[in-house]
């Protein structure tokens, strides 16, 4: 498919430091190296079916929405999303403020070469250097919680952004690529302590138990504000209601209902530090039924009122 225009990709405020592959575009994603997208915006109305690089996607501020392979997913600045190569998403985000989003989108193979130089012994890589010995590297596709490490790299890549093109040119692009795939091929690898909960005794049902899991997860993130049904989380996962809370709570420590009301707390803190918004508005927003209750869930998992948490956090 040739398409001379995207309007994803061009409403782009600057699109630097290399490219980001575009399956709406003629160029094959094999021919372009790793690259970075910016987009400042109030919104990005959503986008038509994209196929994806290997991507790291988040927000700096804001809320950008994602459907990833048929499943819900909500990026904000608590958190990122990774996105296999070849996945098909959609994307969009909406705000009465700018929202800032940026990705990093990986050159085909970046992920397999750093994974072949970093696992494999020196004797062995000096006798074959190029060519990787692993099949292609998929992540587990979900939000992660953002670390301080992920966020640095993308807040020196924003940095770069305002910056003339000979700093651009100098800046050691590769190095940061290379620190924030490193950084998520060590997170990846800690998903298997997680996946070790799961009291299945096989690996392969614990792996896939993972995976649906971590979509009902992100499916309540992504609804946090709603008046959510177990029945639909449940079916979101394709689980039966009495599997997907008793497992739900062997991976994560909580029930899905106290993991719910505790994303609608974060949200309620976010909107708190960031809008003008009235605390009863705040409470409509994030799904709870009365501010009497919202007031009293917020004040256990905080230890103050949503009124105190706002004034101590200008």
């Amino acid at each position: 498919m040739s398409m001379s225009w995207c309007p994803y990709c061009n409403s782009v405020q600057s699109m630097l430091l290399g490219h980001v592959y575009c399956s709406r575009q003629s160029k094959g994603m094999g021919t372009l190296e790793t690259g970075t997208l910016f987009i400042k915006a109030k919104s990005l109305e959503e986008t038509d079916d994209h196929i994806s690089r290997l991507s790291i996607r988040c927000m700096l501020n804001g809320e950008q929405r994602y459907r990833v392979g048929g499943h819900e997913h909500l990026v904000n600045p608590n958190n990122y999303l990774v996105v296999n190569q070849g996945q098909r998403y959609q994307t969009s985000f909406e705000g009465k403020e700018d929202q800032e989003m940026i990705l990093v989108a990986f050159r085909p193979g970046f992920a397999e070469n750093l994974l072949h130089a970093l696992s494999t012994p020196e004797d062995v890589l000096l006798e074959n250097p190029f060519e990787p010995s692993t099949g292609p590297v998929l992540f587990f596709e979900k939000t992660y919680e953002m670390d301080p490490l992920v966020l640095a790299l993308f807040r020196r890549l924003r940095k770069l952004i305002n910056t003339d093109r000979a700093t651009k040119q100098v800046a050691d692009l590769d190095g940061i690529y290379t620190a924030l795939l490193g950084r998520l091929l060590q997170v990846h690898r800690k998903q298997g302590e997680l996946i070790g909960k799961i009291g299945s005794s096989k690996k392969s049902t614990r792996v896939e138990l993972f995976r649906r899991l971590s979509i009902a997860r992100d499916y309540m993130e992504a609804h946090a504000g709603e008046m959510l049904k177990l029945d639909d989380i449940a079916h979101e996962a394709c689980l039966s209601v009495h599997h997907f809370k008793r497992t739900f709570k062997e991976l994560y420590g909580l029930s899905p209902h106290r993991f719910l009301i505790g994303k609608r707390i974060e949200k309620a803190e976010r909107l708190l530090r960031g809008s003008p918004l009235p605390v009863d508005e705040i409470c409509a927003a994030t799904g709870f039924e009365d501010t009497s209750s919202f007031i009293r869930l917020f004040r256990q998992q905080t230890g103050r009122t949503p009124g105190a948490f706002r004034r101590e956090k200008k």
